[in-house]
């Protein structure tokens, strides 16, 4: 009996490290698999429709694919601490319509427009963790509740109309503007990617947020301030969230209120699918940029191809649906691997 029980830890540890193998070679596979599916279809879309791979067309998707991206990272932030903002893409829109309100109508000149619209995302954020912190409202309610008054002051503002006149051609020049062929939009997206991915993954800032948002109990233990990087989180948040709607009030040339609703759910399946990328199993700066790239290559092929309208929100819910059942599952079994371990 005795010699049975020294081998079966002995017989059971190659099982158990095969096992941990498997489980490395399936996480590396996850990790890229989002980069290879993005390649898969770059060809099938220029394949098919040889417009699609164009000099012209990548302009055209690199456009409209950065605003997504710096709001879709704009909502990452919260998410990594544990929170939701569902008020991202109204403060996208009301950060916008201020800026470029306050230079149409008062005349200001356009970097003050662009401090101001910048300046009302910080307050937005600012409000948002303050209810979430120091009241201990729920995230979801606080911002959703946020969202709903920024759209009402959206409408109070415009009066229900598009503020087009008066508008500065050196801010429009920000979002239409071009480098080496390419629209400025796309480098401020990779420059907030980068700063963000130094951050998060080299700072003790994004560290201890990673950790609130893994398991706040255990942060509180380990000495971490839980309430403050949530308040920092929501902040920063809404901060790019404001980037994101002054770069989309640049490339639009206007303060237009209808053009925020749809940011909400394409960041949310951008977040979310970004969570299965390059750190699987949790939200990360490049993870949620090649989300979006994969986002906007779907759609943009689609359209190309002629599919019906309707198609588009059908095909960005189900990856959002999609990717956060696979986010789930694979932070169970992360859970259970640590459990075991």
């Amino acid at each position: 009996m005795g010699a049975q029980t020294v081998l079966q830890p002995a017989e059971g540890a190659p099982r158990e490290t095969r096992r941990s193998a498997r489980l490395r070679l399936t996480e590396l596979g996850l990790s890229w698999g989002l980069v290879g599916f993005l390649v898969i279809l770059v060809i099938l879309f220029s394949f098919i429709e040889p417009t699609f791979f164009t000099l012209a067309n990548v302009r055209v998707m690199l456009l409209s694919q950065a605003v997504l991206a710096i709001v879709s990272l704009a909502l990452m932030v919260p998410m990594i601490a544990g929170e939701f903002d569902l008020s991202v893409a109204a403060n996208l829109g009301f950060s916008g319509i201020v800026a470029v309100g306050v230079m149409s109508r008062d005349g200001l000149a356009w970097p003050l427009g662009v401090l101001i619209g910048v300046g009302v995302g910080v307050l937005i954020g600012t409000a948002n963790g303050l209810m979430v912190t120091r009241l201990r409202v729920s995230s979801l309610i606080a911002t959703l509740g946020m969202g709903t008054v920024l759209e009402g002051l959206m409408q109070w503002y415009t009066g229900g109309t598009v503020i087009s006149a008066g508008i500065p051609n050196a801010f429009v020049q920000l979002g239409q503007g071009t480098i080496l062929g390419l629209p400025l939009p796309a480098f401020y997206e990779l420059a907030i990617a980068l700063v963000l991915f130094y951050v998060l993954e080299h700072t003790p800032f994004g560290r201890r947020l990673y950790a609130v948002g893994g398991n706040p109990v255990a942060a509180r233990l380990s000495g971490v301030d839980t309430t403050r990087l949530t308040m920092w989180a929501l902040v920063l948040g809404g901060g790019l969230a404001g980037i994101s709607g002054v770069i989309e009030a640049s490339e639009i040339a206007a303060g237009n209120l209808a053009v925020a609703d749809p940011f909400l759910l394409q960041a949310f399946a951008a977040a979310f699918l970004g969570g299965i990328a390059i750190r699987v199993g949790q939200y990360n700066a490049w993870g949620t940029v090649i989300a979006v790239l994969l986002l906007t290559t779907g759609v943009t092929g689609l359209e190309l191809l002629g599919v019906p309208y309707f198609i588009e929100p059908i095909f960005s819910g189900v990856v959002l649906a999609g990717a956060a059942t696979l986010l789930q599952a694979f932070r169970r079994a992360g859970t259970a691997r640590a459990g075991r371990g």
